[in-house]
């Protein structure tokens, strides 16, 4: 990104002694980067079924996400966790008319363990679970569950 500096903040490379003034707009790198991190529409994440109790696998490439909608038969205090070597992390929202409402998440940031929520759910709620791997090891295998 680029910043304004007047003149005077900036004395090396000398093209930029009178200051550096961009365009106010983000370059085409800025872009790239945020579509890299934040996919649109066009990128929309798959969307798979989650059961209670049910693993389900998940093979990913660097970057990519997926989302596992369920629906609770109970209110309670569930648990969703992944499983497997890959560095992931896991962004639990509840369905509120369409528009996703973030609940938790959490970053097993490549450590020797993986990423795990326990949150009280509500009977009858959709909720979706988006999980995004940022390395994949050797395999970019991993597996989700919910109990």
């Amino acid at each position: 990104m680029e910043y304004d500096f007047p003149a005077g903040l900036i004395i090396q490379p000398t093209e930029y002694r009178n200051g550096v003034h961009p365009p106010g707009t983000l370059s085409e790198l800025d872009r790239q980067w945020a579509r890299t991190w934040y996919p649109g529409a066009e990128e929309a994440p798959s969307e798979l079924k989650l059961v209670p109790f049910q693993s389900v696998p998940l093979t990913l490439a660097s970057q990519q996400q997926v989302d596992l909608v369920f629906e609770c038969d109970a209110s309670r205090k569930y648990t969703l966790g992944t499983f497997g070597s890959a560095d992931t992390v896991i962004v639990l929202f509840e369905d509120d008319g369409g528009d996703p409402r973030y609940l938790g998440g959490d970053d097993d940031s490549g450590t020797d363990r993986n990423a795990r929520l326990q949150l009280q759910l509500l009977k009858g709620r959709r909720y979706i679970l988006r999980v995004r791997l940022y390395w994949a090891g050797s395999s970019g295998q991993t597996a989700v569950m919910l109990w």
